[in-house]
């Protein structure tokens, strides 16, 4: 019997293979300049690599990639490094910035860590269009030329601090966190599960998020939001009678502060939620519709038993 398991355990390690002493580190880095001239297309397509963008005083794109990946095997170290080395091409026009497709979801079994990074300091007139399957993006800077700069992801987040013409943003599971020093002209943002927060302000902006919560502040302008069960708290520095506000929501509280001044008018409906306003209105006889009377924005409002709530925004004296 004792020389059974003794064959038994002698099996059982030859068939998980190599122990951890037999396991590789392999690290890349690679650094590549490229010209740049204003107007070009800065076009990053680089799957799981988390990605980091800004602007300083330079006069080309400098891109810098680095690679680490511990705890697997010399062969399969090496190709994990192969297939995250980006491929470049570029023209006056376009720098392209890719991973080959379907080549780096390679993990591997056993494996401990992995890093990998592109890191791009680019001069402030390129045109930024990035996308990641689950690598994060990271951008600072300010972007004048962007119409729009854009920013997708599937499962990475998304933060940005700086300032673009507008701004398209496309995610699945990610966050997004935008803080602007000047207003967007527009904003359009979409995603699934991931929250939308935007501070900053936007003259135009539609954002939609299936679960995500929805916080935009410091607006100037139309809205069009929706939501199934995220949050939605929207604040505006201005609002011109012109403007129109859509907002949708199925089960969250929406929360809509206004400046000083305006008077809204449109309508604020809920199917079993509440509905509470600072501003003058006519409440229908059921008690789920209240119709504002004002003579400025209109505001089309509705939830199915989510709270309702237009106030006026806090303002510093």
């Amino acid at each position: 019997m004792r020389s059974f398991f003794t064959v038994f355990a002698v099996g059982l390690i030859s068939l998980l293979g190599p122990g951890p002493a037999t396991a590789a580190q392999k690290d890349h880095s690679l650094g590549q300049a490229f010209p740049s001239v204003e107007g070009k297309t800065l076009e990053v397509d680089v799957a799981d690599l988390n990605v980091k963008l800004w602007t300083s005083d330079v006069d080309q794109i400098d891109v810098q990639v680095d690679l680490h990946i511990s705890g697997v095997g010399d062969e399969k170290g090496q190709r994990w490094i192969e297939n995250h080395t980006p491929i470049f091409a570029d023209t006056e026009e376009k720098l392209q910035v890719r991973i080959e497709p379907a080549k780096s979801g390679f993990l591997g079994f056993g494996q401990l860590s992995a890093r990998a990074r592109i890191a791009i300091m680019t001069t402030e007139g390129v045109i930024p269009d990035i996308t990641t399957s689950s690598g994060t993006i990271q951008v600072r800077g300010d972007f004048a030329l962007a119409k729009p700069l854009r920013l997708r992801t599937s499962a990475g987040s998304i933060t940005m601090v700086g300032a673009a013409e507008s701004l398209d943003i496309r995610s699945a599971a990610g966050d997004t966190q935008i803080e602007v020093v000047r207003p967007l002209e527009s904003l359009v943002a979409n995603t699934s599960s991931g929250d939308i927060q935007v501070i900053g302000g936007a003259r135009e902006a539609k954002v939609e998020t299936a679960s995500g919560n929805i916080r935009l502040e410091n607006l100037s302008g139309s809205v069009d939001a929706s939501t199934s069960t995220g949050k939605i708290m929207i604040s505006w520095d201005r609002l011109g009678a012109e403007d129109t506000i859509r907002v949708r929501s199925s089960s969250a509280r929406v929360q809509l502060m206004l400046p000083p001044g305006v008077q809204p008018r449109g309508t604020l409906r809920t199917t079993t939620g509440s509905v509470r306003s600072e501003f003058p209105g006519e409440v229908e006889a059921n008690g789920t519709t209240l119709r504002l009377t004002g003579d400025g924005p209109t505001f089309d409002v509705e939830t199915a038993s989510g709270e309702i709530l237009l106030t006026y925004r806090e303002v510093w004296d």
